[in-house]
């Protein structure tokens, strides 16, 4: 009984396949479309160019809370600006060096959601420069949560694009 059913079901299937392209009609041509190595090539730019501005945020990030901490723990030893040398210019250029590589690395193939997470954590990163520079002690603490959960939130969505468990 359930091999006539199956047979019932494919030859009904078959049939309405077989009509449907025995029309009378004749279909109208359908709109151009954007062909498949189009799209694979714009998506493998995109691909590429989110590899890229997450591998430099990467790297100048470590960088960036490198020479930050050097600061915070020179500043907190002295708990004077005028005494912790250059730990302070160090810091700042970091920041602003960082930020200009990554700059560098965003390109208009970047996808629009990262590139915004981007956009946030350089005015973040700008912020906490700022605040360095103005020598604003009870600042800083916000500054860095600030920029901590901008470069948070965009490594996380580098996770995307980039392999896990590779070198």
């Amino acid at each position: 009984m359930r091999g006539a059913v199956h047979t019932g079901v494919f030859v009904a299937v078959l049939a309405s396949v077989v009509l449907a392209g025995c029309s009378a009609e004749k279909a109208a041509p359908g709109a151009p479309s954007v062909s498949v190595t189009t799209v694979t090539t714009e998506s493998r730019q995109s691909i590429d160019a989110a590899i890229g501005v997450c591998r430099q945020t990467i790297t100048s990030a470590a960088v960036m809370v490198r020479d930050y901490n050097a600061f915070v723990a020179r500043l907190n030893q002295t708990h004077d600006y005028g005494r912790i040398d250059t730990e302070d210019r160090y810091a700042r250029d970091t920041l602003d060096t960082g930020a200009d590589l990554i700059r560098t690395a965003l390109t208009p193939a970047v996808p629009d959601d990262l590139a915004a997470k981007v956009h946030d954590f350089l005015t973040a990163t700008e912020q906490l420069s700022e605040q360095i520079g103005q020598r604003r002690k009870l600042a800083l603490n916000k500054a860095m949560d600030d920029w901590g959960s901008r470069r948070t939130e965009l490594i996380d969505a580098c996770g995307e694009f980039l392999p896990t468990g590779t070198n």
